[in-house]
């Protein structure tokens, strides 16, 4: 490639690809409604190459593929997951929206869409006829097989459409117009970005040479083959046939008549999913209405998304679950004019819905009843997980229960919108608002609903975790600092206990049953030790992790309070030298006190008679080039046995035993592997050393 070439190709823009607004109208739908699976918006993604073209790149970039080359659509949704999904859906539907409509335009999209859906079948079609172990990726590669195209037009639209439109028809005479005005075709474009990804040269292969003739592609590898006789097939209706059936025949033996049959099939199916989404594939029709009505509902999906945005801001300022139900009342009059409202909210120990109605003297009233069928339109909609109206219904309102009625005058309506807003695990409340007119008469309100009761299900879920971890802040933190004041008082005269059981034991001398005895004591003096460390954690549960986790702290904390209890009764001599220069980590307190519990704990019982336990921090280890954090912890005992530290991180059966799990190492690495760090063990008869390292060194 020449340095000319390299050069065009570094300036391309390859992240706003555009779409049918067809396309996008069916995913934006698709992601904003509760009863879409993942399979269903794949289904549309998959039909649609610049979509395609942004999630598998987005797959292949180094955050989300690890260095695993991705090469199939499935496995790249499966990557990026839902929500940066339907990122990359609202992201392409505004770009697209603000984009130029028009006839050539709509032309060039429509024959693109055409073309790349037609390849990818009948790419995954020949690949299980002749058995190419990878018929997905045959699927995605055919897809996008002719996304230099696309790249070409969205560059330099002008320019390349009047190409287009003044070369002939022919495809190697059109690659050669192209290639003189821009030093590059479209193959070599596609090939271009496939390498970008890193996706694997197999597939760059197969883009950049789906033109070559068949006397070249004889000893071509097996996906290229494909790629290119889909290609031929998937020409504009019209094209000579003849070609396609000599090379299928030249490539992979393949009769003219199955050939022509695949190609049949595959060119209904594409008809059918063109009249689903209401995309003209006849070019020769000039009826754009519905194009245009498409590009209309696309510029109300924009507005829908921009309701959805002003209610997440609204609700996203509830600190609690009081002002979270008025947040909630004061969207719905904002943004759909429902001034009068209630929020009943769902009890689920008891089944029950609840509204405290006020009253006239100002004490409010409760309002509660059973979340089961015929007890109230109210409970229903909770129940079906369904938006419903009274005046939908046949039954005249004194015919109503009379909760409905109360709830009706309380709103000064003479109908109820019940709003369910729920998510997969849970229902929170079911929202009422006062109405005058029918739900089925007002066009498109049902859906803008239930776009907004997305963005209040997931206020809920993020605003009633956090009142329940915290439904009276100062009672936790009085209840925390009392419990610190206990383990604190308790720990001395523990200690005291301690000592003088060790001077007993000495006065006593060496009788078996008085060893015995003092053994249950020392015993039972551990378990109060582990008691008050309990209380001791209730205290630290109250820390905010978000904040940091300051590691020199968490260690000090738990090195003073085993002093008193752990370590004393099995006498071990405890030494730090923690690094001053260390800072908060961005990691979890609980997490980090969990790890350097465990590890302290196994250094104790690895020295049953007694032992020298060394805790070290170090703010900055450099390894690989990179900085992290280090944490080290040794004891002198007489170390880990061969077979046991083989499999030291793995879930055994325990040897010390009922009280132990087994579990604790393996707990151990993966806290430390959530922290995207690393846990060493090195062992001897001289002693066993912890080193854990977690990733970005020194912080602010």
């Amino acid at each position: 490639m020449s340095n000319s070439q390299e050069r065009f190709l570094a300036e391309l823009e390859i992240s706003h690809l555009p779409s049918l607004p067809h396309v996008l109208v069916e995913l934006l739908h698709a992601c904003q409604d509760l009863d879409s699976t993942f399979q269903e918006i794949s289904t549309i993604i998959s039909r649609d190459a610049a979509i395609a073209a942004r999630v598998v790149g987005l797959a292949n970039s180094p955050f989300y593929s690890r260095g695993v080359k991705i090469n199939s659509l499935e496995r790249a949704l499966l990557v990026l997951g839902t929500d940066t999904i339907k990122t990359i859906v609202i992201t392409a539907s505004v770009q697209q929206f603000f984009s130029s409509f028009s006839k050539t335009q709509s032309d060039f999209l429509s024959r693109f869409w055409r073309r790349s859906l037609s390849c990818a079948l009948l790419a995954k079609s020949l690949a299980i006829l002749t058995s190419y172990p990878n018929p997905e990726e045959a699927y995605l590669t055919g897809l996008l097989h002719n996304i230099g195209e696309l790249i070409l037009k969205t560059n330099h639209e002008t320019q390349y459409l009047n190409l287009l439109s003044q070369a002939p028809q022919d495809d190697q005479a059109l690659l050669q117009r192209e290639h003189e005005a821009f030093g590059v075709n479209p193959s070599t474009v596609g090939a271009w970005m496939s390498r970008e990804w890193g996706v694997g040269s197999l597939i760059a292969d197969a883009r950049e040479f789906h033109h070559a003739p068949a006397e070249m592609l004889m000893d071509a590898h097996h996906l290229v083959k494909i790629v290119a006789l889909s290609s031929l097939l998937s020409e504009d209706p019209g094209s000579p046939e003849d070609q396609g059936y000599e090379i299928a025949e030249d490539l992979f033996e393949l009769n003219p008549s199955l050939v022509s049959e695949i190609s049949r099939k595959i060119r209904a199916e594409v008809v059918a999913v063109a009249k689903s989404m209401a995309i003209r594939i006849d070019l020769a029709n000039d009826d754009l209405s519905a194009d245009q009505e498409k590009q209309v509902a696309l510029a109300r999906q924009i507005r829908n998304l921009s309701l959805l945005q002003t209610a997440r801001g609204e609700l996203c300022r509830a600190d609690s679950k009081t002002s979270l139900g008025v947040a909630l009342q004061n969207t719905l009059s904002l943004l759909f004019g429902f001034s009068s409202s209630a929020v009943f909210w769902y009890n689920k120990a008891e089944n029950e819905l609840s509204f405290m109605l006020p009253a006239q003297d100002e004490t409010p009233v409760p309002i509660r009843f059973r979340m089961e069928p015929n007890r109230s339109l109210v409970a229903q909609a909770g129940l079906s997980r369904t938006i419903l109206c009274s005046l939908d219904n046949a039954t005249p309102q004194q015919a109503q229960p009379v909760v409905d009625q109360q709830i009706c005058r309380f709103v000064r309506k003479p109908g109820l919108l019940c709003l369910p807003v729920y998510d997969d695990e849970h229902l929170y409340c079911v929202l009422v608002a006062g109405v005058h007119a029918r739900l089925s008469d007002q066009n498109g309100l049902q859906q803008r609903l239930r776009y907004f009761l997305l963005e209040a299900a997931a206020s809920c879920r993020a605003g009633l975790l956090a009142d329940l971890a915290h439904p009276d802040n100062a009672t936790i933190q009085a209840m925390a600092q009392r419990a610190n004041e206990i383990a604190h008082e308790a720990n001395n005269p523990l200690s005291i206990i301690n000592n003088y059981l060790g001077t007993l034991a000495k006065k006593l001398g060496a009788h078996e049953d008085v060893k015995e005895e003092l053994a249950i004591l020392r015993e039972e003096l551990e378990r109060t030790g582990q008691i008050l460390i309990r209380l001791n954690d209730l205290k630290a549960s109250t820390v905010d992790s978000l904040q940091g986790v300051d590691i020199n702290h968490e260690i000090k904390s738990l090195v003073t309070l085993y002093r008193s209890s752990l370590f004393l009764s099995h006498d071990i001599q405890c030494t730090l030298a923690l690094d001053p220069q260390l800072k908060k980590q961005s990691a979890s307190s609980h997490s980090m006190r969990q790890i350097l519990t465990n590890l302290m704990k196994n250094a104790v019982e690895a020295m049953p008679d007694g032992g020298e336990l060394s805790i070290r921090t170090n703010h900055c280890v450099n390894v690989d080039g990179k900085d992290y954090v280090e944490i080290l912890i040794q004891d002198n005992g007489p170390g880990i046995p061969d077979p046991v530290l083989r499999n030291l991180f793995k879930p055994v059966a325990s040897t010390k035993g009922k009280q132990h799990s087994g579990l604790g190492l393996s707990i151990t690495k993966n806290l430390v592997k959530d922290a995207r760090g690393t846990i060493r063990c090195r062992s001897s008869s001289q002693g066993t050393e912890f080193q854990i390292l977690l990733p970005g060194g020194a912080q602010d």
